[in-house]
């Protein structure tokens, strides 16, 4: 298998036609979303496999080079593995297609405890809350933009600037390409939702609220700002989440989401201590 350089990430891209329901494909073609790219030859590749370099493997292509399927196991076992446990991340979630991938697993993750779980993706979107009429007093909904993100007198800022590193190169790359919004207390950030991918009109959002303010519909509202950014702009939201997530569920169905699709996923713990 070959690491690929950012100029040639689009040389996979026909194999993964089947997985671009999962808007980290075309987020990492288009370099928005910085990632391991591997494919089994450069100029014309017949298996591929993208790291986000967080906790999502694509694997797609033939599933049936079998020296093929041995160095991609070495990729993840002596390359990924070791950089996602300097990176502090404990495990993955393997996303592939064609199904054949599934009874090959075991040879490219020997040693490992495997688990198939189900997460569900959202599409389709039609605004339903309006989050100016629900905001409680003393709270302020704000854009997580360039100034929000570096101003160091903001108590819990730190975790949604870590949220933008963790998938975008820099805070600049994101206010210029993405969006997103967060509720304050003051000057403390209760929380966000912010675009995670992004391709053309395309994006993918996430969002969290810190501890101390959960229970209260914080991230509902804030969803449905991000909602009515994409609706006023002509974009189209993506929301994937686990299935057992019910808190994302309901957010996701409160806030407008529908028609969820299911797909199956492999995952695994790295053995990070």
């Amino acid at each position: 298998m070959y690491k690929l350089n950012e100029e040639q990430y689009a040389r996979v891209q026909p194999l993964y036609e089947s997985l671009r329901f999962n808007l980290l494909v075309d987020s990492v073609i288009d370099g928005n979303t910085p990632a391991w790219v591997f494919a089994d030859d450069i100029e014309n590749p017949r298996t591929a496999l993208i790291w986000n370099r967080q906790d999502a493997l694509l694997l797609a292509g033939d599933t049936e080079n079998d020296e093929i399927n041995t160095s991609l196991g070495d990729v993840i076992a002596r390359q990924i593995i070791p950089d996602a446990h300097r990176r502090r991340i404990p495990g993955h979630a393997l996303i592939y297609s064609p199904a054949d991938w599934e009874s090959k697993v075991t040879l490219l993750l020997p040693g490992l405890k495997l688990e198939k779980a189900q997460r569900r993706y959202y599409t389709s979107a039609q605004l339903r809350l309006s989050w100016q009429d629900h905001l409680p007093a003393g709270y302020m909904m704000s854009p997580l933009d360039t100034g929000l993100l570096e101003n160091p007198n903001l108590a819990n800022i730190h975790p949604p600037a870590g949220g933008v590193l963790s998938f975008w190169r820099s805070i600049h790359d994101f206010a210029s390409t993405g969006f997103g919004y967060c509720i304050l207390e003051g000057d403390t950030v209760a929380a966000w939702c912010l675009t995670v991918y992004a391709s053309g009109n395309d994006y993918e959002l996430g969002l969290a609220t810190m501890p101390a303010y959960r229970n209260r519909g914080l991230a509902t509202l804030v969803a449905s700002a991000c909602l009515e950014h994409c609706a006023v702009n002509g974009f189209k939201p993506h929301w994937h989440c686990w299935d057992d997530n019910l808190p994302s569920i309901a957010v996701a169905e409160k806030t407008g989401f529908e028609n969820p699709v299911k797909y199956t996923v492999i995952r695994f713990d790295n053995g990070l201590q």
